[in-house]
């Protein structure tokens, strides 16, 4: 036996069901059932009152039961599509170099762009099922490409468009179903359904704008390019003339709905009006008097389109009940600008692999019940399953079948909450004497994510009726951080202090002030690191720097002025005075005594030379040794010895003298005289036995003899 399917169309103002079975290469329609609301439970093809809707689709189903001899408990159903939301999005990404083309790329990319909506729509999307998204066009290095993946490109960039269904929609769909014992196996929506049926692919590369205009609501799709590329629709159909001539005629809904139905015949329409009192109009005259209404509807279809599709399409199909409203194609074309032959109506007849064998279906308004018949028998409506996402138990829909863990997690909300992809640390920077470093921050965790409790393996992995998701969310990377010896080369230096053997760090200077080695390092800070000095020496050793004091003295040397600097300290490198800003250098010898001041005497700001004439003398009959000086020094008027202090404005001369003579006077600093030896005596002194005075010249050989006689000899 064949299988057959049932497949039911909820409208506003009536329900049409279809049983259908598929024959070879077409559907035949075996059976079909029509009721209209007996009051109006549905406005602009919303749901109001579930009971009302649910009885009218339980009779329904009770009659194509009773002549088919069959229980029908599975349905393929639509909804309007003025709840659907249809959002696009495109986002770009940039890599540092070219890349290979993945499909995880392209799919990031996308999920990049559904996950944007939520932020850039501007409404929240909660209490929305997120039903699909399919990509318009993909763009590798500025330019478009149908199939990215394998090409190597420096940036992508991707535009979707994705569609949500208010969960009111679907829970209400679903309770009307559940009232009538009927199971939902297949969703889609009414726009899409026609689409399908009366536009087949092949005419998808004309600008085409479907318009199904039933009695609540005028629904659009629009193909170009041979895709399907927007949504729309208009909360105004067949309704609002119904109500323009209740409210002219003054008559109840009904009645009006039968008159709008009979205006197209030529003759006299009979009614009765709300005072139950007979009248009688001409058919002709009155479709006068409903331009206005249809003029309105023209309108807001024809807006409508032109803002959907940016400009004037190349044609537009109408189906629906709606579309028979008299003079609408007239109006239609008028409003929006297009020659009315660039219009018209298309019926079940042209639908393909169609086959009707109770001749039902015949007039505009079963095109889409025809279309939920063909997407039900094929499963391209929204299939759904129950699944559980962190215990919250949900209903999966997807327009193209993708029943997999993304598209259970955005269902569920959990996306919107919660993170999916970590966001890496933040990058720390520092300049280290002019250098850039950089240290980058932790990459973060991916969500964790369980499908019956075990890991998956990718965001794609299918899920099936029953399956239960666990989701723990990203963990952020952390920002990066350091301490000034992470970011600059400290690099000690070994010498030697005082006989002992150390190793000491430079200075370091963050932002022009002195900073310890684990201090933090700021983002952009500057850093210098210098080289080791006497200073960084003293510093390690413990040494007050504070303790230690300099003071300059000025001089004056042969009238040039000269600045020198006595310390309360000595301070030596590799044997030779040094500043506690010098240099220090591996394997060098420092040595420090804060008790041995440094004063400066005259041999350090006078050269004096190294070799000196010498003569002999006899005094006594001890030889002794005169240095015959060639350089006089004399400091502030008096000479002075190489051994003897400066003192600070000292005027210091230096004499070169040709010639030297040394006189008498001069041996007493090459002997010691015993003052208790000369004391009250009179001093007698003889060169060469001659009588001599303090000023008499010496020559080398002279003799010298020194007698000390008794004042009163």
């Amino acid at each position: 036996m064949k299988e057959q399917i049932f497949a039911l169309d909820i409208g506003t103002r009536k329900v049409m069901g279809i049983v259908a079975q598929r024959c070879e290469d077409s559907l035949e329609i075996i059976d079909a059932e029509v009721i209209e609301h007996v009051a109006r439970p549905m406005l602009d093809g919303q749901i109001h009152s579930i009971e009302e809707v649910a009885r009218t689709v339980k009779k329904i189903k009770e009659r194509l039961e009773s002549r088919l001899s069959k229980k029908l408990d599975k349905v393929g159903v639509a909804v309007a599509g003025r709840n659907l939301l249809t959002y696009k999005s495109r986002v770009k990404r940039d890599f540092p170099a070219h890349e290979e083309i993945t499909p995880d790329i392209i799919r990031d990319l996308e999920l990049e762009a559904i996950d944007k909506i939520n932020t850039d729509s501007g409404k929240d999307l909660s209490e929305f099922y997120c039903v699909g998204y399919s990509p318009v066009y993909h763009e590798l290095d500025g330019n478009r490409i149908n199939n990215p993946v394998g090409h190597r490109a420096r940036s992508i960039a991707a535009e979707v468009i994705v569609t949500f269904l208010p969960r009111l929609v679907l829970d209400s769909i679903f309770a009307v179903l559940k009232k009538a014992n009927l199971e939902g196996t297949n969703i889609t929506l009414e726009p899409i359904s026609a689409i399908n049926a009366i536009i087949p692919a092949e005419m998808r590369n004309l600008n085409i704008i479907l318009v199904d205009i039933g009695a609540g609501t005028s629904d659009m799709a629009l193909a170009k390019d041979g895709m399907v590329f927007a949504f729309g629709m208009v909360p105004e159909a067949g309704d609002e003339i119904t109500e323009f001539i209740s409210e002219n005629l003054l008559a109840d809904f009904s009645t009006a709905e039968r008159i709008k139905r009979s205006i197209q015949s030529d003759g006299a329409i009979e009614y009765q009006d709300i005072w139950n009192r007979p009248r009688c109009i001409d058919s002709a005259t009155f479709r006068e008097t409903i331009v206005p209404a249809v003029k309105k509807l023209a309108g807001s279809v024809s807006s409508a389109c032109l803002d959907l599709n940016a400009g004037l399409p190349q044609a537009i199909v109408l189906v629906g009940g709606g579309s028979m409203t008299c003079g609408l194609i007239e109006e239609l074309a008028l409003s929006i600008g297009l020659p009315p032959y660039k219009i018209g109506i298309r019926l079940p007849e042209l639908i393909k692999g169609v086959k009707d064998k109770t001749g039902k279906l015949s007039g505009p308004e079963a095109v889409t019940p025809i279309g939920i018949a063909l997407m039900t028998d094929r499963s391209q409506g929204l299939r759904f399953i129950h699944a559980e996402v962190n215990h919250k138990k949900i209903i999966m829909l997807d327009f193209q079948q993708k029943k997999d863990i993304m598209g259970a997690l955005t269902l569920s909300g959990v996306v919107n909450e919660k993170r999916l992809y970590p966001h890496p640390g933040l990058a720390l920077t520092a300049k280290v004497n002019g250098q850039l470093k950089v240290i980058k921050g932790t990459m973060g965790c991916p969500a964790k994510i369980l499908l019956n409790g075990k890991p998956i393996n990718s965001l794609a992995d299918k899920i099936e009726d029953g399956d239960k998701i666990t989701f723990e969310e990203a963990l952020n990377g952390t920002d990066a951080s350091a301490i000034v010896s992470d970011v600059a080369d400290i690099n000690k230096v070994r010498c030697i202090f005082n006989n002992e053997i150390i190793e000491v760090a430079p200075s370091v200077f963050v932002e022009g002030e002195a900073a310890a080695l684990d201090a933090p390092v700021a983002d952009r800070a500057s850093i210098t690191v210098s080289a080791v000095t006497a200073r960084e020496v003293l510093r390690s050793r413990g040494v007050s720097l504070e303790s230690l004091s300099e003071r300059q003295i000025l001089i004056n040397l042969n009238s040039s002025p000269k600045i020198l600097t006595q310390r309360n300290f000595s301070l030596s490198l590799n044997k030779e005075a040094c500043g506690v800003d010098t240099l220090v250098k591996p394997n060098d010898i420092v040595e420090f005594s804060s008790h041995t001041p440094t004063a400066y005497r005259i041999k350090d700001v006078v050269e004096f030379p190294k070799d000196f004439e010498r003569i002999r003398i006899k005094v006594d009959d001890r030889d002794i040794e005169v240095i015959l000086d060639t350089i006089q020094v004399f400091m502030n008027g008096r000479q002075v010895q190489p051994e003897e202090f400066l003192i600070d404005g000292a005027d210091i001369q230096v004499y070169q003298t040709k010639e030297r003579k040394v006189l008498l006077s001069e041996i007493f600093r090459y002997i010691d005289v015993q003052p208790q030896k000369v004391y009250g005596k009179r001093i007698k002194l003889f060169v060469d036995d001659i009588p001599a005075g303090f000023t008499t010249p010496l020559t080398d050989g002279s003799r010298v003899r020194i007698l000390f006689e008794d004042r009163d000899g």
